[in-house]
């Protein structure tokens, strides 16, 4: 294991919680100014609308590119430093592993109380027979809690199995570029 795999782990991670986040919490911000936006146009402008779409997009493209170029990023970020780092017997099948439960495990435990308590709401308001209910919810506040629950279930769950196919893949990508880098040590 080596400094510039551990960056690579930390970048993928925040590459991932990056574009969560904008799943959660931009969308349905932006669905909602785009409804807001069809009730009562500001000056019937189309480029009002097309901004808050190309946001959303640029933030997905930033974090796929930062997911994708998390390699060559680490290599420029820990070029000149000692690349030795001792974790003892973990190898980067571990490192992974680890990173995608815990990430996993964190997502769990911070929407698990809204998750119950939706699921509580749901459950009374089905019990009660009316669909008015006292409150009235909505599917963006329900997605908030929900969908990290979930992607916190699913890294949980397919962890070791990512980071086994992520370390292989990482390991297959760094083989060329240590041997093309061995080779024009040689040459020079």
């Amino acid at each position: 294991m080596n400094l510039q795999s551990l960056v690579v782990i930390a970048l993928r991670l925040l590459a991932l919680d990056f574009l969560l986040r904008v799943a959660v919490q931009l969308t349905p911000q932006i669905l909602q100014f785009l409804r807001l936006y069809e009730q009562s146009p500001l000056d019937g402008s189309r480029s009002d609308m097309v901004l808050p779409w190309l946001m959303l997009a640029g933030l997905i493209v930033a974090a796929v590119l930062l997911w994708f170029l998390a390699l060559p990023i680490a290599r420029f970020v820990t070029r000149g430093v000692s690349q030795d780092l001792s974790l003892g017997a973990m190898s980067l099948v571990d490192c992974y592993s680890i990173a995608f439960m815990a990430v996993g495990l964190f997502y769990i435990s911070s929407h698990l109380p809204q998750v119950l308590n939706w699921a509580h709401y749901f459950l009374k308001t089905a019990a009660s027979g009316h669909r008015d209910g006292e409150r009235a919810f909505s599917g963006y506040d329900v997605s908030q809690a929900f969908i990290p629950f979930i992607v916190g279930v699913v890294l949980f769950v397919n962890g070791r199995r990512w980071a086994v196919a992520l370390a292989r893949r990482q390991s297959e990508s760094a083989a060329p570029a240590d041997s093309m880098s061995k080779t024009h040590e040689s040459d020079t």
